[in-house]
């Protein structure tokens, strides 16, 4: 792999443990080792990150190669966002990370990580692709020692004489990984000695099945509409899908974390009732039954508007962007002259009626159900009225008493919104 990396820039994330020293050693070494630096990140967590990372500074000063030492405050943005210390420097790392001006970034994960990866993620109830364990590549991570095993990685640390220095916390099994690594796989190794390659070895099985599903789910992400407020997916789609589709329009969105099949199987539950539910996801997002599609965006706080302005001819200003009631140009047609005199620009109020276009008057909310219009957009919904009768929803529908007749000149409303 070092060879096919000659020409690029390449970033190594060293955290002064044996695996990622080892990996460091091992490119450092190599004739054919291509444009390297390190980065090294103090996470804020442990009072001796500082030192380890001046460890990592000081070898590869020995080295003659380049290292960045950069802090994050875990602890600060796991309280902040209600995350647990784990999930908080996985993000944080991968911020840093991503960042980097390099081509690929290298990661020291080997197969009993793997192996505990792929554990992880079937007792958090993740689907195929976390069952699937890290790849060798993915994207521009490179995984160099994922098929070593930790006893390979120490084997080539006393060869090689490699120095490295020891995590505190990887002891503390209050960490899940930690649990996994030193709770729960001796007791299935008593079991079976072989657990950790079976593991992979059902990981490697997901992982040819998963791709052929994926391969669909791109097709069908065609299908999935996005615009400024979010993504807005088909229900036929998703009741003929599975969570691939969504895990992509996770991505999309740029939420590539903390995201697991307890999520997915709440969308589908809001997917079975009635339009309207909503379930919170992590990170401020939200999913939305809207009827005849399901809505992921930033969660949306209702917010009711109470004004009421004349109508009139030509622009008027509204909290609601500006009213254009126009002779000519687009948007609905009306018939002008129809609209009482005492009509106004306002949002809906309790006991509003609607005559809908081509007859039949019913309260506006159970028409605006009817016509599936999503519960939080109602209140957002600029109408002209009078009194307790609406002769226009903006962008939606004009009632049947407003119609322009044939032979009469119409009059053009629409919304221009902030």
């Amino acid at each position: 792999m070092i060879d096919k990396l000659q020409n690029s820039r390449v970033a190594l994330a060293v955290s002064g443990g044996i695996d990622s020293m080892v990996m460091l050693h091992m490119y450092a070494a190599s004739s054919a080792h291509p444009n390297i630096f390190v980065v090294t990140v103090n996470h804020g967590i442990r009072p001796e990150a500082q030192s380890d990372c001046n460890f990592v500074a000081e070898y590869c000063a020995g080295l003659g190669v380049e290292c960045r030492v950069i802090r994050v405050d875990v602890p600060a943005f796991a309280a902040e966002h209600k995350l647990s210390t784990e999930t908080a420097a996985r993000i944080l790392r991968y911020r840093v990370l991503d960042g980097l001006d390099c081509d690929f970034v290298c990661l020291a994960h080997n197969s009993d990580d793997n192996a505990e990866t792929v554990l992880m993620h079937i007792l958090r109830g993740s689907g195929a692709k976390g069952a699937s364990g890290m790849k060798p590549v993915s994207g521009r991570y490179i995984r160099p020692l994922l098929d070593w095993t930790r006893a390979d990685i120490e084997r080539y640390a006393r060869k090689h004489n490699v120095p490295f220095v020891n995590d505190s916390t990887n002891g503390d099994t209050r960490y899940t990984r930690n649990f996994i690594r030193h709770k729960v796989m001796p007791l299935l190794e008593q079991l079976n000695p072989c657990v950790k390659q079976n593991i992979l070895r059902f990981a490697g099985h997901i992982a040819r099945d998963d791709s052929i599903l994926s391969a669909q789910a791109e097709t069908d992400l065609e299908k999935v509409r996005f615009d400024e407020e979010g993504a807005h997916m088909p229900s036929e789609l998703f009741f003929n899908d599975d969570y691939r589709i969504l895990d992509r329009i996770f991505h999309r969105l740029g939420i590539y974390c903390d995201i697991e099949q307890v999520h997915f199987e709440a969308i589908r539950d809001i997917m079975k009732k009635g339009g309207g539910k909503m379930v919170d996801l992590p990170f401020g997002y939200a999913a939305y039954n809207d009827y005849d599609e399901l809505t992921i965006c930033r969660r949306q706080q209702t917010v009711s508007y109470s004004f009421e302005l004349p109508f009139a001819l030509g622009a008027t200003q509204t909290p609601l962007g500006v009213a254009e009631v126009t002779a000519d140009g687009y948007g609905l047609r009306i018939d002008a002259g129809k609209i009482p005199d005492n009509a106004v620009f306002r949002t809906r109020r309790e006991g509003d009626v609607f005559t809908k276009f081509g007859g039949g008057t019913k309260p506006l909310n159970r028409y605006l159900i009817d016509k599936k219009i999503p519960e939080r957009k109602r209140d957002g919904l600029l109408l002209i009225a009078s009194g307790n009768e609406i002769f226009a929803i903006f962008d939606v529908e004009i009632s049947d008493k407003a119609r322009v007749e044939e032979g009469a000149a119409p009059t053009y409303i629409r919304l221009k919104k902030f």
